[in-house]
């Protein structure tokens, strides 16, 4: 038969003892080793995570720098393309300018000849040979021996003789006759 004492065992107390962690030194390197290398782990991560920031930062720049070139480049594309049709023209005219012929140097010698300071405008110009017929008005008849001696020194004309004056109301009729210094220039 079996006895079961269900009271208190009278026996002594042991104190119960735990056992002490012992710190091995292996463990302490392997414990420095980890935290020096999550140190550097996170130091590196916040590094390239704030570079990634530059770079984009700076991406952003450049692509807005791009947008900005890239229009600048188009309106010097447009203005290039106005300067060729302006050049174009230009060199259009100076061609013309280059082949003018007889009347237009005749022409263009009497306009040029028009005193600046007087009132003076012509009706006529009569071309017959190397004879050529000036017909015009002006309000001071002073005006018309200026005008006289710029044609003289434009070189197309030999001689520039007056013909007639006419006084009227508000002006005076005047006719010159001029002759050419060769026919091949004024024809």
């Amino acid at each position: 038969m079996i006895k079961v004492n269900l009271l208190k065992d009278q026996t002594a107390q042991v104190r119960k003892t735990f056992a002490k962690p012992t710190v091995s030194r292996t463990g302490l390197i392997f414990l420095a080793i980890f935290v020096l290398i999550a140190g550097a782990t996170g130091t590196w991560y916040f590094y390239v995570r704030h570079q990634v920031q530059a770079g984009t930062q700076k991406r952003q720049q450049l692509r807005q720098e791009e947008a900005r070139l890239q229009k600048l480049k188009k309106e010097i594309e447009k203005y290039e393309k106005l300067k060729q049709l302006r050049q174009s023209r230009i060199d259009v005219i100076e061609k013309l300018k280059e082949n003018q012929t007889g009347p237009v140097l005749l022409l263009n010698s009497v306009i040029q000849s028009i005193p600046r300071e007087g009132v003076l405008w012509l009706t006529s110009l009569t071309q017959k040979s190397d004879r050529i017929k000036i017909v015009g008005f002006t309000q001071n008849t002073e005006v018309i021996p200026d005008f006289m001696s710029n044609l003289t020194a434009s070189g197309i004309f030999e001689t520039v003789d007056l013909e007639s004056i006419e006084s009227q109301k508000e002006a005076s009729k005047f006719s010159l006759i001029c002759m050419s210094n060769s026919k091949s220039q004024a024809e």
